[in-house]
């Protein structure tokens, strides 16, 4: 009986935890740059190898190309093809996006929405950019609109294993110090290409991720079914012995 509850009690938290990651998804369909995560359940054994439960992992993230919508922003950019923005994080630590919405504040430094900023090898500093006179090409290279001055260039970074990078939230990822992480200076055949005025759509399919949840419910129902008549089996035992 203690191993039906067992087996139970671990049906309910892994199906939890991927209605957790479904839920998610679906409240981020709307982030620019948002990657689907993918939910995967391992079997539990005991030490004699027999099935004690399951638990639930997140198993990978879906980094496929989602749609690009255009912006009439001109600091709105999106990446067609590999590659990530770099922003600057806290104790200056890099991290990695495909949400490229990126606006110039009052103080001329160019951000995310989160006061983040966006990684540029810098010819000239920005507070002595023009405001509204800019032009980003495909590679990178930021000009002024009559291409008469260049001003730097919005690097791109791409790790050599994308399993490796660690999901910090709001499509932000960290990439790992043991993996090599290149750019676009010294690699730039490697990347997609930059689309300014573009912004690139979250990945998460809706009617996929509604029907993944109902699913994920039923079995959930199911397991709590599980738990519930195990105990009540417990219950008729427990008054019969005394």
């Amino acid at each position: 009986m203690n191993n039906i509850l067992s087996i139970g009690k671990s049906g309910l938290k892994s199906n939890q935890f991927k209605m957790d990651s479904i839920a998610d998804n679906i409240a981020n369909v709307s982030t620019n740059g948002y990657k689907n995560k993918e939910v995967a359940f391992q079997e539990l054994l005991n030490n004699d190898e027999i099935n004690v439960g399951s638990k639930g992992s997140l198993s990978k993230i879906d980094f496929s190309q989602g749609t690009l919508v255009e912006s009439p922003y001109q600091y709105n950019m999106a990446i067609s093809g590999n590659g990530f923005f770099g922003v600057i994080g806290e104790n200056d630590a890099l991290l990695l996006t495909r949400n490229g919405g990126f606006h110039m504040n009052e103080d001329m430094s160019i951000t995310d929405d989160n006061g983040y900023p966006l990684y540029i090898d810098y010819e000239i500093p920005a507070e002595e950019w023009p405001i509204d006179d800019v032009t980003i090409s495909a590679n990178g290279d930021i000009w002024t609109n009559e291409e008469e001055l260049y001003l730097g260039r919005v690097v791109l970074f791409y790790p050599e294993n994308l399993d490796t990078l660690t999901q910090l939230g709001e499509g932000r990822y960290f990439p790992s110090a043991n993996v090599a992480l290149y750019d676009s200076l010294e690699n730039e055949d490697l990347f997609g290409q930059i689309n300014q005025y573009f912004l690139e759509s979250s990945n998460v399919d809706m009617t996929e991720s509604f029907a993944e949840m109902i699913t994920t419910q039923r079995a959930y129902s199911i397991s709590a079914k599980a738990v519930q008549t195990t105990d009540e089996m417990m219950g008729i035992i427990n008054n019969i012995k005394r």
